[in-house]
C-alpha cells in the first residue's frame, strides 16, 4: 500500500477516495465542542487493518497510524507491499535514517502507565515516529511536516 504519496492530499482526492473505499472507512466529524479555539478535525478508521488516517481542518491528510500490533480495537496493519520502512529495533531505525542523513531522535518514558520508548526520523515532507512497548514495534505515526 502506498501511503506516503496520500500525506497532504485532500479527504475528495480520486486517491484518497479510493483507499476509503476499497477499506471500508466512514469519516467521522471532529469539531469543537468545548468552543477552546482547537481547529476541526476529520477521521477515518479501518480497524481490521490497523490503520487511521487524520484530516485537518482544510480537510488535508495530515497522519496516519499503523497499529503494528492489535491495540485498542485495532488489528494489526499488514507489513506486507508498504511503502513505510517498518524496524524491528530502534538501532534498526537509527541506522536507517542515519544511513540516509536524516535528523534522527529518540526517547522513553511512561505514559498511561505503560513503558514506550521511541524514535523518529525526520524526511523533508514528513516524519515517521515509531513507538516500542516491551521491545516490540507498536505504532507507527507518519506526520505531514
Amino acid at each position: 500500500m502506498q501511503l506516503l504519496p496520500l500525506l497532504g492530499k485532500r479527504l475528495k482526492d480520486d486517491d484518497v477516495i479510493e483507499v476509503l473505499e476499497g477499506m471500508e472507512m466512514d469519516v467521522l466529524y471532529d469539531f469543537d465542542r468545548l468552543h477552546e479555539g482547537e481547529p476541526d478535525k476529520y477521521w477515518a478508521a479501518s480497524k481490521e487493518s490497523g490503520i487511521q488516517f487524520g484530516f485537518d481542518a482544510a480537510q488535508a491528510l495530515d497522519v496516519i497510524f499503523l497499529r503494528t500490533v492489535p491495540a485498542d480495537g485495532f488489528a494489526a496493519f499488514s507489513r506486507d507491499d508498504c511503502d513505510v520502512p517498518l524496524f524491528s529495533t530502534i538501532a534498526q531505525a537509527r541506522a536507517f535514517g542515519e544511513a540516509r542523513g536524516r535528523q534522527v531522535s529518540n526517547g522513553s518514558g511512561d505514559f498511561l502507565g505503560i513503558t514506550r520508548d521511541w524514535i523518529k526520523i525526520g524526511f523533508a515532507k514528513y516524519s515517521i515516529h515509531y513507538e516500542f512497548r516491551a521491545g516490540v514495534l507498536a505504532l507507527v505515526t507518519i506526520s505531514k511536516e
